[in-house]
């Protein structure tokens, strides 16, 4: 990975207001605002196709601007791929880690994740030997179809079958109720935030593996970031969709899935300044 010369405390104070500025966006509509959470139920089969296409597209524009600067072998890409994919998306342990928190049950749910993390596996294993070849929009396009229709259709329902056995052993372990109730109090906000580092971390290093090769416009520049990151995390079009599909009028529904989109515009745009301002000039 190419080297920066960086101020460490700048990096540091950073990463840290990063993460307080971005979570917050969602905990205080939550919270202070009285946002609903979304019912992600109402999403229908197509329109989840069509997010997961968006973001293996953005995964694919990713890499193909990070592969060079990562190096190595292939399965030393692949394996970096996997970990930047799920934390960014709070698959590889946040996610999990507070459903198992706020029901008693964190060893079930971060066992029970194993077969998504295999899905994802399978697919940035796909990406990572596609993206280099792809060399125009339409086939981008086309390999990103193909890649989330295997994800969605084949690989996440083989890894969930396999892995059933795993989960029926420790049925015993599975939530019965969950215990975190609005209005949130420290013992849960503490352990979202720092939690919350997992997907800061994945925006920074892919602001550090893509920010010279954006567009020598910087306000371009960050809107380019922007955009993949929210690709990447499934935000560009599910507030369109949640606000056409959810059981509230419009704007309840694009305010209940809008607190993430824009938790993760803001996380873009900070952790694209932290980068930019812990650099030594």
């Amino acid at each position: 990975m190419q080297q920066y010369n960086i101020n460490w405390l700048k990096f540091s104070i950073g990463v840290i207001v990063s993460l307080v500025l971005s979570l917050s966006i969602h905990v205080v509509m939550l919270q202070e605002m009285n946002v609903a959470f979304p019912d992600f139920t109402v999403i229908t089969t197509p329109y989840k196709f069509f997010t997961r296409v968006v973001s293996v597209l953005g995964l694919i524009f990713f890499w193909q601007l990070a592969e060079k600067k990562v190096g190595g072998v292939i399965a030393k890409k692949w394996a970096f791929l996997v970990i930047i994919d799920a934390m960014l998306t709070e698959s590889l342990f946040r996610g999990p880690f507070m459903n198992g928190y706020c029901s008693n049950s964190i060893g079930f749910m971060l066992i029970s994740n194993i077969p998504k993390l295999l899905a994802i596996a399978i697919m940035c294993g796909l990406i990572a030997f596609s993206a280099p070849r792809l060399n125009n929009f339409f086939l981008k396009f086309l390999a990103a179809a193909a890649i989330a229709a295997i994800f969605m259709f084949v690989a996440s329902p083989l890894t969930t079958a396999v892995w059933k056995p795993v989960t029926n052993s420790i049925a015993h372990l599975a939530p019965t109720n969950e215990w975190c109730k609005l209005p949130y109090g420290p013992e849960v906000l503490i352990p979202s935030y720092i939690s919350f580092v997992e997907p800061v971390m994945a925006c920074v290093i892919i602001a550090i593996l893509t920010w010279d090769k954006l567009s020598p416009a910087r306000w371009l520049k960050y809107l380019l970031f922007t955009l993949i990151i929210l690709a990447i995390k499934n935000q560009l079009f599910m507030p369109v969709f949640y606000a056409m599909l959810g059981k509230d009028n419009l704007i309840v529904n694009l305010a209940s899935e809008g607190q993430f989109t824009l938790e993760a515009i803001i996380l873009a745009i900070t952790t694209g300044f932290t980068f930019e301002w812990s650099l030594k000039t």
